[in-house]
């Protein structure tokens, strides 16, 4: 049994305790109960200046502050669609899950884990706001939920979410990682209806990627299109399936507002047997990239 002079430290515990306590709920949760105001964008480069895709792995920002006098552990769950105030941007998928703890009163910003899934429209760049919308179901909510349990945070993976949203080709998800490629096409296959034997095989030539041969030679041509709405720095690049930078079509010139295109041509020999990418760089940050595969 306690005696009072056990009393002040059993309130001091306490008092304490309650100091610390979290109220635990889903930032949808929060968001519906005027508890926190999240504004979501796309993320702004790196301080290191480390070129990464506007399409997928840690390309979008969250910014959240804590408007209660309560201290907050939030949740925001893989599968969750952010939809943007512009049309013409993508809506993007929360591929991994994030925690967020707020003291009272508190802002943070955080990376989010997303994928493009209309394939369509624009990235999301750093000036595009986005709102928190529903959760998806069925397949992609699937699909979603292998890519964070697999860690598969890459273009693959993105080609896969597309082959589900833009109804692509299933060979279009391609890696030299076999064990990878194949998880994410037996699950499409399944999700689509097809037949297993259908996850095998090469790669079809894209539609934008005519093949044209000439005797035994073959040319993959194609060409990229962007528009440039305010002055921006841009790099226009081939690279192999090493990363390395072949070809330079537009050498970090800062270009003004208006349309562009590029058009590409590599024969056989250029591939020898290897997929290729063109690859857009706005700002020194990844836009668009187009797979040419042989």
């Amino acid at each position: 049994m306690f005696s009072k002079h056990h009393l002040p430290l059993l309130l001091l515990s306490f008092l304490s305790f309650a100091a610390f306590a979290e109220t635990n709920l889903s930032l949808a949760e929060a968001l519906q109960k005027q508890l926190v105001k999240a504004t979501f964008s796309g993320a702004k480069d790196d301080t290191a200046h480390v070129m990464q895709s506007s399409h997928w792995g840690p390309c979008m920002s969250l910014e959240v502050t804590n408007q209660s006098s309560e201290a907050l552990s939030l949740s925001l769950a893989y599968g969750y669609r952010l939809l943007p105030d512009d049309t013409n941007v993508q809506t993007m998928l929360v591929t991994q899950s994030l925690m967020v703890r707020l003291a009272p009163r508190q802002k943070k910003n955080y990376r989010v884990y997303a994928m493009c899934s209309e394939a369509g429209d624009a990235a999301p760049g750093s000036e595009k706001k986005f709102k928190m919308g529903k959760r998806a179901s069925g397949h992609l909510l699937g699909l979603a939920e292998l890519i964070e349990r697999k860690k598969y945070q890459n273009s693959t993976a993105q080609d896969a979410v597309w082959c589900l949203t833009d109804n692509r080709d299933l060979h279009t998800i391609a890696d030299d990682d076999t064990t990878l490629m194949y998880d994410l096409r037996r699950y499409v296959a399944r999700a689509k209806g097809l037949p297993e034997a259908s996850i095998y095989g090469s790669p079809a030539a894209p539609a934008a990627e005519p093949q044209r041969t000439y005797s035994t030679r073959t040319v993959y041509s194609g060409s990229l299109s962007y528009s440039v709405s305010r002055t921006a720095r841009v790099l226009v690049a081939l690279f192999d399936e090493a990363n390395h930078m072949k070809t330079v079509y537009v050498n970090n010139e800062t270009q003004r507002e208006g349309s562009y295109t590029y058009h590409y041509e590599l024969s056989s020999e250029d591939m020898n047997h290897q997929k290729h990418y063109l690859r857009l760089f706005r700002d020194g940050k990844l836009e668009e990239e187009i797979a040419i595969l042989p």
